[in-house]
């Protein structure tokens, strides 16, 4: 069984085109996203279109899409701080029609647990499932009072295939914005042998630079995180 796992594009959708053919292309009998949709950039509704035609997707809620839903409800304080800290992805985002995208973050659940897999896959982790990052420097002790085996977590926007005993702690990196330096990343994992194997996904990021220039250009971490 081949299961392909992604996580964080956050409105990217010049490196999900991308990554959106390969991912096909995999042929996975199950494919995972880990959540973050939303978040830093400017194509989401775009990026759902693509998602919506992947067969067999697993889709759980990442911490920017609970963000996304809170706002839409009316919490103009946490807008604010949205604004302020992350540039004007949530604005321009709001500014669109966006019923087809609360209705489908709406539906997600925050985790996906298979026992016939031996899995669960978390955006952050099972002990705090929207907000926890496990790097890949993190201690893993907590791990050990699960009985689950594998655990798939995204959030950290850093590749990762680590063990503790017998458990294995993966996260596939990020598809939209990646902080370890290298390009978007996905894995797929082969089971029963768990063999894990990464795939980098290459883009022209000039596109996307000039919708940061035209939309977000008071935030310059959105550009210097893809120059990194």
């Amino acid at each position: 069984m081949r299961i392909c796992v992604f996580s964080d594009i956050h409105g990217n959708s010049h490196s999900f085109r991308v990554a959106y053919k390969k991912i096909i292309a995999e042929s996975a009998d199950l494919n995972i996203f880990l959540g973050d949709l939303c978040g830093y950039y400017f194509d989401q509704h775009d990026i759902l279109d693509m998602l919506q035609t992947i067969p067999n997707l697993i889709a759980i809620k990442g911490n920017h899409d609970s963000i996304f839903l809170k706002i839409v409800e009316g919490n103009e304080e946490l807008r604010k701080n949205y604004l302020n800290k992350y540039g004007r992805s949530m604005e321009n985002l709001l500014s669109k029609n966006n019923y087809d995208l609360i209705q489908w973050l709406s539906s997600l659940p925050e985790s996906y647990l298979s026992s016939d897999l031996d899995m669960a896959c978390y955006h952050g982790s099972p002990w705090d499932a929207m907000e926890c990052y496990i790097y890949p420097d993190s201690p893993l002790d907590k791990f050990l009072d699960y009985h689950i085996s594998s655990f798939v977590l995204g959030h950290t926007h850093y590749r990762m295939s680590r063990k503790i005993g017998e458990k294995m702690i993966i996260n596939p990196g990020s598809l939209g914005q990646p902080r370890d330096g290298g390009w978007p990343t996905y894995i797929v994992i082969g089971l029963p042998l768990k063999k894990i194997s990464m795939r980098e996904v290459h883009y022209d990021k000039s596109g996307l630079l000039k919708q940061i220039d035209e939309i977000g250009h008071d935030n310059p971490y959105l550009k210097s995180i893809l120059k990194t």
